[in-house]
């Protein structure tokens, strides 16, 4: 179902939280229009995901387990991370010697020397679960400063951040990292918190990670009512209500915000462009899968939104087989579809991705 642009406007207002503006215009526009008493809330509403525990014991022990939890953390939390300290390497593009290690305060420390050239910095978090991999970030000189160091899970250990060598340092300051305007810090921690306000500059305590309030919204009024017996409990956001292109879009806000069906250039350029499966919400909609099975192929079709992605492919099988089942069945074979049909694909040097575009995939010519 796709929904109507431009309506989202009529409801800008500097009362709106911040976790409902960064939703999709199109989804922000349609949920108002569905339940507008639930948008005007402040900050404040927000209880912390340990509110939600005494209710959802099961589902919150999961989703704290689980990648989404894990997606910004400090430093100290992280385990991957003390085993290969310290690291040293010879960046080539700036002669700089950049070695991470403890320090004497028992803080995570980069250095870059070039010559008599030294320069420090100390990460404070950690972005990423470590499914893939961890950048660290921290601040130097009052900037934010992506290290130009990262820990990647296919290498168990550490090597440049995936972009980095695109910048060529001209001193040790700037062979530390690269310095993020704070357009770019808030849309990194925006994507990795929860209740994250950017005038606070930097997130704290249980707004880090993907938690219950990320995706329901603030839970405050909805604990207070649950508490009380009071019919009102029911008023929180349950994403999984949405249709399927509402919930990619929702999805999309982190995952690659997919093109409505008439944005030709978009689509054109999703579809040439091979690093986009990165994105799933983006490569999803162009699937024949998504756009014509009756109820709708959404995200929780396949995956548990208080979980982590399944390792096993072939347990996907199932949701295939409601549509793909009689009559319509691979005439190659009945397991592992999407082994063949959404192939993994590395599309950065150290990490891979499952190509969430659903379809016939052709052996590319040498």
């Amino acid at each position: 179902m796709k929904l109507s642009k431009g309506s989202a406007s009529a409801f800008a207002c500097s009362s709106v939280p911040a976790w409902i503006l960064s939703l999709a215009p199109a989804l922000l526009a349609q949920e108002i229009l569905q339940n507008p008493e639930r948008f005007w809330r402040q900050e404040s509403d927000y209880a912390g995901s340990r509110s939600c525990e005494p209710c959802h014991a099961e589902i919150y022990r999961r989703q704290a387990a689980s990648n989404h939890a894990a997606s910004l953390r400090s430093w100290r939390e992280v385990p991957q991370l003390l085993p290969r300290l310290p690291f040293e390497v010879i960046d080539r593009s700036s002669g700089a010697n950049l070695r991470l290690h403890t320090n004497e305060t028992g803080s995570l420390e980069l250095i870059a020397t070039r010559g008599s050239d030294v320069a420090r910095f100390t990460p404070d978090w950690a972005f990423g679960s470590g499914a893939k991999g961890i950048t660290l970030v921290g601040q130097a000189g009052g900037a934010f400063v992506e290290s130009r160091l990262s820990w990647y899970a296919s290498l168990v250990g550490f090597d440049f951040t995936t972009g980095a060598t695109k910048y060529s340092p001209v001193n040790a300051a700037e062979s530390l990292g690269r310095k993020l305007t704070l357009q770019e810090a808030g849309e990194c921690f925006e994507c990795h918190t929860t209740g994250y306000n950017r005038q606070k500059q930097a997130p704290t305590g249980e707004e880090m990670g993907i938690r219950c309030e990320r995706c329901h919204g603030p839970g405050l009024e909805h604990g207070r009512a649950a508490k009380g017996g009071s019919a009102a409990a029911a008023k929180i956001f349950h994403p999984g209500k949405l249709g399927a292109f509402a919930q990619a879009q929702m999805c999309g806000v982190c995952h690659g915000n997919p093109p409505e069906d008439n944005n030709l250039d978009a689509i054109n350029f999703i579809e040439r462009t091979p690093h986009t499966a990165r994105f799933p919400s983006q490569r999803l909609v162009l699937s024949r899968c998504f756009n014509e099975s009756p109820q709708g192929l959404k995200c929780t079709t396949c995956h548990d939104p208080h979980g982590n992605v399944s390792a096993n492919r072939a347990g996907f099988d199932k949701s295939c087989l409601v549509c793909h089942g009689a009559g319509a069945a691979c005439p190659v074979g009945r397991v592992n579809c999407a082994s063949c049909h959404m192939p993994v694909e590395r599309v950065m040097q150290r990490s891979q991705f499952t190509d969430h575009w659903i379809r016939v995939v052709r052996a590319r010519a040498n």
